[in-house]
């Protein structure tokens, strides 16, 4: 726990005192010591059973909260620290609640968090999720609140962040949704321009469980190396969800197509591509793949290995390294980097793994789903994972 609070405190403590005033810098190391705690009773008490085999926890979990803390935005942090009591709830639940099978083991977590909070930060959930924002200098002045507090009943109770509030800006800031309403909207208009440009319309009714998984979708694909699992029955929305928030974030979508005949060297080729798109040409790419579209058992396998190191082995054929040579040099000598062959390869890799976004829908109902986890351990232990209720 010592060596864990140091490291992860080095890498908090020095973004906080670039970003933020001394007295929220101070606060790295409770941070720290707080998500620790949470990590450590989560992996004590909560075991993977059959019906529960992915309650597996590593430190790439307890990493990912801090991937999360880091994206505070100091402006908002600095009218309000609930901000950052808020965002560190919120990243403890999107890592370890959101791949709760039920609500008894939901209900548990959250009362985890609001005694770690009491006890580490002295705040309560109660202080945090239900507090009123600070007010405006335009709502001081203002008297009408009820209309305020109505949009805020919607999320009441709810942790919701996001960076898609503001459609095509330059610097997403990632901050708390506290308007049912105008989230709503956002999403409502994200979905209008997914079908006028689609030639499979979805016909969707954002309900706020609805939008809250569209969110968690556009948390994890915002950040590099950031992969989704997503668990549910069929129908209970996954794919239509992850496509949504694809267009949220304004990224591009592909998915395989499996026809007759679709075997190893057409999936080669879609791998081909897609890897191509997000190394080459640096596109924000979303991978979404379903496990109805696995036709033979090493489609999986090729997916273990782009979530858990960037690459296919004896994918690329020597006219794609010589493209991937043509598109790269010119960025890497821009950059001062050196243009060997190796280093070529290894910027290729390192651009797939922060641009290409896997995002796996599967059921959890089959026997063979837990005999995947086994198999593949990248599935759970390079994925943020959600699951969807019935």
């Amino acid at each position: 726990d010592k060596s864990l609070v140091r490291i992860f405190d080095s890498i908090l403590g020095a973004t906080l005192v670039k970003k933020f005033q001394p007295e929220i810098a101070a606060l790295s190391a409770t941070f720290v010591e707080a998500t620790v705690e949470v990590y450590n009773v989560v992996r004590r008490d909560l075991l993977p059973t059959p019906a529960k085999s992915h309650y597996t926890f590593n430190l790439r979990d307890l990493a990912r909260v801090f991937q999360g803390l880091l994206r505070a935005d100091p402006k908002l942090v600095q009218a309000d620290t609930n901000e950052l009591y808020g965002l560190w709830m919120h990243e403890n639940l999107r890592v370890f609640q959101d791949r709760m099978v039920n609500a008894e083991d939901r209900d548990w977590f959250r009362a985890l968090v609001d005694r770690v909070a009491r006890e580490k930060l002295s705040v309560s959930w109660d202080d945090v999720v239900n507090a009123p924002p600070p007010a405006t200098d335009a709502e001081k002045g203002d008297t009408d609140d009820a209309e305020t507090s109505a949009s805020n009943e919607g999320t009441r109770g709810r942790l919701i962040y996001g960076d898609y509030l503001v459609p095509g800006a330059d610097q997403p800031v990632y901050q708390r949704v506290r308007d049912a309403n105008e989230l709503r909207k956002v999403v409502e208009e994200a979905l209008e321009d997914y079908n006028s440009v689609t030639s499979a319309p979805m016909n969707l009714v954002m309900f706020l469980d609805a939008i809250e998984h569209v969110s968690r979708v556009c948390r994890v694909i915002s950040l590099p190396l950031g992969n989704a699992l997503l668990l549910g029955v069929g129908g209970s929305g996954r794919q239509s969800l992850a496509r949504l928030a694809a267009a949220l974030e304004e990224f591009e979508l592909f998915q395989i197509e499996v026809a007759k005949g679709y075997g190893k060297n057409e999936w080669r080729d879609d791998l081909r591509k897609v890897l191509m798109t997000a190394g080459c040409e640096g596109k924000d790419v979303v991978f979404l793949f379903a496990d109805t579209q696995i036709v033979q058992e090493n489609f999986l396998e090729d997916i273990n290995n782009i979530l858990n190191s960037g690459e296919v082995p004896n994918l690329l054929k020597s006219e794609d390294t010589e493209a991937i040579g043509a598109a790269l040099r010119p960025i890497m000598q821009g950059l001062g980097l050196p243009t060997t062959k190796n280093a070529v390869n290894a910027y290729f890799i390192t651009r797939v793994r922060s641009k290409l976004h896997c995002v796996l829908a599967m059921s959890p109902v089959s026997d063979s789903f837990r005999q995947r986890l086994r198999m593949f351990p990248s599935l759970v232990n390079c994925c943020t994972i959600d699951w969807f209720s019935e």
